[in-house]
């Protein structure tokens, strides 16, 4: 059994050099093995982006960006690539600069980015329902998908078939292609605001359920087969949206648990969630004094950022082009 114990912050102060602790107003969750994470953090009530380095907090930075933001990537070249509310903004995360902006009334309502490795970006819109753009190398439009009978568009994720993961209508999982057709749909239990969609390689679908504060795991008919969360939460817990997640190589989950548009509302519980595959929690992060409420999480421990990468088999790691 996993025991967890906050760590006051004054105590925190006397533990040695090895032991890392948060800034002030920050909470750790210590477990047999103390989990510490360097990671980015998309923080919508805010509208910022953080670093966080748990090894070493003089690294951190916050970044103010020019609008919220909801979807994030590492593109490659050190550079960080996120939605904007009509195209997308690409940072360097040496020097926290602005280095591209793409801006077009015809992606208004944009939620979703994604680069892929033949350098095409996909944006998924809340416009005329859902519209979704397959963009060129240089940014001009190839082709439009529209789904005029969907709605509520948050994050979509691509596949390895070439086909378009995301949640719709509520509790609604769509798999789509990129000329419009819908190749299937699932109903998920409890979900209210489907936030995002993972594939994994034995077919399985991890599912944010947005306001049913769970992750599932549903097997190819739609059942689920795990929930990650749920309420009621731990005690002392607060569990409201579950929504933008990562699996991690060994298998564990990474989650935001986003509690509300105001400023102070990271107030009401911690931010980042991290299960382990038995569904145990494991870790949690936030500091509310310094970030707002976080819907968007790139755990980076292990990743290059000098390469792209996507969670495009469910696990976010590199992605080579195809010869």
């Amino acid at each position: 059994m996993i025991y967890l114990r906050k760590i006051p912050f004054l105590f925190a102060l006397a533990l040695p050099n090895w032991f890392a602790i948060p800034r002030s107003g920050a909470e750790v969750t210590r477990t047999a093995n103390f989990v510490r994470h360097r990671f980015l953090a998309v923080d919508e009530s805010r509208g910022q982006l953080h670093y966080v380095n748990q090894l070493d907090l003089s690294k951190d930075w916050t970044l103010k960006l020019p609008a919220k933001s909801r979807d994030v990537q590492l593109i490659g070249s050190n550079q960080v690539m996120l939605s904007s509310p009509d195209g997308y903004y690409v940072y360097d995360l040496a020097t926290q600069k602005l280095v591209k902006q793409v801006a077009d009334a015809r992606f208004n309502g944009a939620a979703s980015v994604r680069r892929r490795a033949d350098g095409h970006t996909v944006i998924g819109c809340n416009l005329n329902g859902i519209t979704v753009y397959e963009l060129d190398a240089d940014d001009q439009v190839l082709r439009a998908a529209s789904f005029p009978d969907l709605n509520t568009l948050r994050l979509l994720r691509l596949t390895p078939q070439g086909t378009i993961l995301f949640g719709a209508n509520e509790k609604l999982v769509i798999e789509a292609t990129l000329d419009g057709k819908v190749l299937r749909q699932i109903a998920v239990p409890d979900g209210r605001h489907l936030y995002q969609v993972l594939r994994r390689p034995d077919g399985h679908l991890l599912v944010a359920a947005g306001y049913g504060a769970y992750v599932g795991e549903l097997d190819e008919t739609g059942a689920v087969m795990k929930r990650y969360g749920g309420n009621p939460p731990p005690l002392g817990m607060f569990y409201q949206f579950f929504c933008g997640m990562q699996i991690l190589k060994n298998g564990d989950l990474v989650v935001c648990n986003w509690t509300g548009h105001g400023a102070q509302d990271s107030e009401k519980g911690d931010q980042i969630l991290q299960f382990d595959p038995a569904g145990n929690l494991l870790w949690k992060w936030r500091d509310a004094a310094r970030a707002g409420t976080i819907h968007g999480i790139i755990v980076l421990d292990d990743l290059d950022t000098n390469v792209l990468n996507d969670d495009l088999t469910g696990t976010l790691g590199p992605v080579r082009p195809t010869p």
